[in-house]
């Protein structure tokens, strides 16, 4: 049983034939693991994938199996699942340590993609990895055109947030937040919308009536959230779907 790839499923097999030779006496079994895909800006781009197995015929098969002496099958060997609360500290250490390394490589593949979609729009950057956690990723986007990266109202730098979760999940590091940040913007736009939240709380209160706000990034509906679950004047929920979701800041009664 091996495996080989190609641009096309035909390109792969023809690859497996020719190093595998199967003669006339002998059975050519494939398997598709993977179908080939184009991908969109380089993202999602995979090549096909086979599994290709090589057989006697059926014929000759039972001919070698009736001539070989009977064997007894091997004992099963018994073995134990290990749940993760069961594992021993330094393999767990070392478990985490492994998925570190993961992320961070993935990573660093992401900056250069970054640096080659921003260059398509034009905008000179040097993407930079600040920091690493198992389930996190933080990037800074050193540039001279910051506006242009983050684009108006955050809408760039969120959609290419967006983006880069997806490269992650596509390239063996899923479940992995991508954080994206340039000239400090993200702590100058949790201060904004913070000023948004308590202006909001004050028109809901004078008037009585829900405000819905402008779509915006889960992290922060969250921090509305976090900031106004104490409040016992108003009340929030999210609106919409993604990645148009909202916030609504309603009278609590």
């Amino acid at each position: 049983m091996t495996i080989f790839v190609g641009t096309t499923i035909e390109e792969a097999k023809e690859k497996a034939i020719a190093q595998l030779k199967p003669t006339a006496d002998q059975q050519v079994e494939v398997k598709v693991i993977q179908q080939p895909r184009h991908g969109f800006l380089g993202l999602g781009r995979r090549v096909a994938k086979i599994e290709v197995t090589i057989k006697e015929n059926k014929v000759q098969e039972k001919a070698k199996q009736a001539a070989a002496p009977d064997k007894q099958p091997a004992p099963a060997s018994k073995s134990k699942l290990i749940k993760d609360d069961e594992l021993d500290p330094a393999e767990i250490k070392r478990r985490h340590q492994t998925n570190i390394k993961k992320v961070r490589k993935t990573g660093e593949q992401l900056t250069r993609y970054l640096t080659t979609v921003f260059k398509e729009l034009g905008i000179d950057v040097k993407p930079a990895i600040s920091e690493v956690q198992a389930h996190e990723l933080k990037i800074d986007i050193k540039t001279a055109a910051s506006g242009h990266v983050i684009g108006k109202h955050g809408r760039r730098i969120n959609a290419m947030e967006q983006l880069s979760n997806a490269f992650m999940d596509y390239h063996g590091a899923p479940k992995v937040s991508v954080l994206l940040d340039t000239s400090n913007y993200r702590a100058r736009r949790q201060a904004t919308v913070h000023r948004l939240a308590e202006k909001a709380v004050t028109e809901v209160i004078a008037s009585g009536k829900a405000v819905f706000l402008n779509p915006m990034p889960a992290r922060e509906r969250k921090q509305i959230h976090q900031e106004l679950e104490g409040n016992d004047r108003v009340k929030t929920y999210s609106h919409g779907r993604e990645p148009y979701r909202s916030i609504v800041i309603a009278p609590k009664n």
